[in-house]
C-alpha cells in the first residue's frame, strides 16, 4: 500500500511541474533578473544581424515565445512572428543564451510560465557591397581620399567576403590607369590556428581556435582581428583606432555568449562583464594607462549572479570574481565596499578554496596597505600594481635614448624622419624579451631603434602586482627627427 501512495504521489507531482501557466494565472510573472531593461542591453550586446540580411538593411521585430523554466532558463523557444529565416534563427540563439529569468511563482513555488519577448533588427543597407563580386569595394581620389564619384576614382581597394560578411582573402588594392584597373598592392589575409586560453569557465584552460586578420608590413590591422571556434562561434573581436591604440575589445563565453566588452577612447574606457548566465555583473570606468603610475578604476554598478543590485551610482558593496594563474589557472573571490566607485575599507581576496590570496586596506580608492600570500609566503605592498620603470625614470629613459640613437647616415642625408612604434616585454628580472616591430620607418632607422631598445635590457625595474614581480608588455615610440 504504501508503494502504491508513493508511486501515486510522484506521478502527481510530475503531473503539476509539467503544468505551463499564463502571466495572468500566477501570483507573480516571470521577469527577467535585474529588469526588462538589463534583458534588452544583453540582446542589444549580444545580437549579431546576418549579413546577407543586412545587405539590403532590414527593419523590424521578431517575436520569440518560449517556457520560462522554474530554474530561470527558457525552453520551448519559437517565432510567432519573425522577419525572415536568418534573423529568426539569430533571435532564437540570443534568446536561448540567456538563462536570468526570475520564474513565476504561484502558492509560495516556482512555475513554468509562458513569455513573449522581442528583438529589434535594425541596419541600413550595405554601401560599397559589389554582390556579383560578393565583396567589399571602396573608391578613392589621387590623394587616397574616399570618394563615390566616378569621375574622381583613382584607387579601389577589393575585399573578398565569405557568407557571413567576414573577410576570407588578400585584400587587393588597385590603381585606375589607362582606363584599366591594375592591381599595385596586397594586404595578405591570415588565418592561424592556435590554442586560446579561456578564462572564468571551470574545467577547461584553453581551446583549439582559429584568429582571421589582415596586416601589412607594419602591422596596420585592415579588419578587426576575429578568434573563432573550431566550430564557428566567436571567442574574441578586437578593433584599433590606429597603431596600437584599441577601440574595441570583446571576449565571449564557449557558449558564443558575451562575456566582457570594453570600449575606449581617448582618456579611458568602459567596460561592461556578464555572468555565465546572461545576468550583467558589473559596469566599470577605466583610466587611460599610464606608464609611469597604475591608477585603479571606477566601479559604477554590479549585480550579484541572480540579479540583486549591490552597487549604483558607484555606492555599494561588491563581491567579483576573476582569475589568477599559479601554475595554473584558479578562481579569485574579491570582495569589499565601494564609495563613489572607488575601494574603500578592507578588501579581501580568497581562491575557490577559501585560501587567503590577499587582503589590503583603502581609503576611498588610496591603497594604505596590503598583504599578499602566495605559496605560503606573505608579502606587504604599498601599491597594488606597479608599472615597469627604466632605472632613474622617465628623464633617465629619454636621455638614454637621446645619448645612443645614431642617426643611420643615408636616412640623414636624405632628409627621413619618423617615429619607429616598437613592443617589448620587461621580465620579472628586469631584462627584456620578446621584441617586435609594430611600425617601421624604413630598415636602417627601424634596426638601429631595436638596436638601443635591446641595449635598454636588464636596467629596468620589473612591474608587480601585489608585491609579485610579473611580466609587463611596453609599447614604446621611437622618434626619429633632425633638427
Amino acid at each position: 500500500m504504501k508503494i502504491l501512495l508513493l508511486i501515486f504521489v510522484l506521478t502527481g507531482y510530475q503531473a503539476l511541474s509539467q503544468t505551463v501557466y499564463q502571466s495572468s494565472d500566477v501570483e507573480i510573472p516571470a521577469t527577467p533578473s535585474g529588469g526588462a531593461g538589463l534583458l534588452n542591453q544583453f540582446i542589444a550586446s549580444n545580437l549579431q544581424i546576418p549579413f546577407q540580411s543586412s545587405i539590403k538593411g532590414v527593419k523590424g521585430k521578431v517575436f520569440v515565445k518560449g517556457v520560462v523554466e522554474p530554474d530561470g532558463t527558457m525552453s520551448g523557444l519559437e517565432i510567432i512572428k519573425g522577419i525572415d529565416s536568418l534573423c529568426n534563427q539569430e533571435a532564437i540563439r540570443v534568446m536561448s543564451l540567456y538563462k536570468a529569468w526570475k520564474p513565476a511563482v504561484l502558492k509560495n513555488e516556482k512555475v513554468r510560465q509562458t513569455a513573449v519577448y522581442h528583438l529589434t533588427f535594425d541596419a541600413a543597407p550595405l554601401e560599397n557591397f559589389d554582390s556579383t563580386r560578393w565583396s567589399f569595394i571602396h573608391y578613392y581620389n589621387d590623394k587616397f581620399s574616399v570618394v563615390n564619384d566616378p569621375a574622381q576614382y583613382h584607387y579601389r581597394s577589393i575585399m573578398p567576403l565569405d557568407e557571413r560578411g567576414i573577410v576570407k582573402g588578400d585584400i587587393i588594392y588597385e590603381e585606375l590607369t589607362g582606363g584599366k584597373w591594375k592591381k599595385v598592392s596586397t594586404i595578405p589575409f591570415v588565418r592561424k590556428e592556435l590554442w586560446y586560453r579561456v578564462n572564468g569557465e571551470a574545467g577547461v584552460d584553453s581551446v583549439k581556435a582559429y584568429q582571421l586578420s589582415a596586416e601589412n608590413n607594419y602591422e596596420t590591422s585592415y579588419i578587426p582581428f576575429l578568434t573563432f571556434q573550431m566550430n564557428g562561434k566567436l571567442l574574441s573581436h578586437i578593433e584599433y583606432f590606429s597603431i596600437g591604440k584599441m577601440a574595441l575589445k570583446k571576449s565571449f563565453y564557449l557558449t558564443g555568449m558575451l562575456k566582457e566588452m570594453e570600449t575606449f577612447s581617448d582618456s579611458s574606457s568602459i567596460r561592461l562583464a556578464y555572468f555565465n548566465n546572461g545576468q550583467l555583473k558589473n559596469i566599470s570606468e577605466n583610466p587611460k594607462a599610464n606608464v609611469a603610475q597604475y591608477k585603479e578604476g571606477k566601479i559604477l554598478s554590479a549585480w550579484t549572479y541572480d540579479g540583486r543590485q549591490m552597487v549604483k551610482n558607484g555606492n555599494g558593496w561588491w563581491k567579483n570574481v576573476t582569475s589568477v594563474y599559479e601554475g595554473s589557472q584558479k578562481l579569485l573571490i574579491e570582495e569589499g565596499q565601494v564609495v563613489d566607485g572607488l575601494k574603500n575599507g578592507k578588501w579581501i581576496g580568497k581562491l575557490a578554496d577559501s585560501t587567503l590570496y590577499y587582503n589590503e586596506i583603502y581609503d576611498v580608492g588610496k591603497l594604505k596597505e596590503g598583504a599578499s600570500f602566495v605559496n605560503g609566503e606573505k608579502v606587504v605592498y604599498k601599491e597594488s600594481a606597479v608599472q615597469p620603470q627604466f632605472e632613474g625614470g622617465i628623464k633617465e629613459f629619454y636621455q638614454f635614448l637621446s645619448n645612443n640613437i645614431n642617426y643611420p647616415p643615408d636616412a640623414a642625408k636624405k632628409g627621413i624622419s619618423g617615429k619607429v612604434f616598437i613592443s617589448f616585454v620587461v621580465c620579472e628580472d628586469g631584462s627584456l624579451c620578446d621584441y617586435k616591430l609594430i611600425k617601421g620607418v624604413r630598415d636602417d632607422i627601424d634596426h638601429e631603434a631595436l638596436r638601443v631598445v635591446k641595449r635598454m635590457s636588464g636596467r629596468w625595474k620589473p612591474g608587480e602586482i601585489r608585491g609579485q614581480k610579473v611580466r609587463v608588455k611596453y609599447n614604446l615610440p621611437v622618434n626619429f627627427a633632425l633638427q
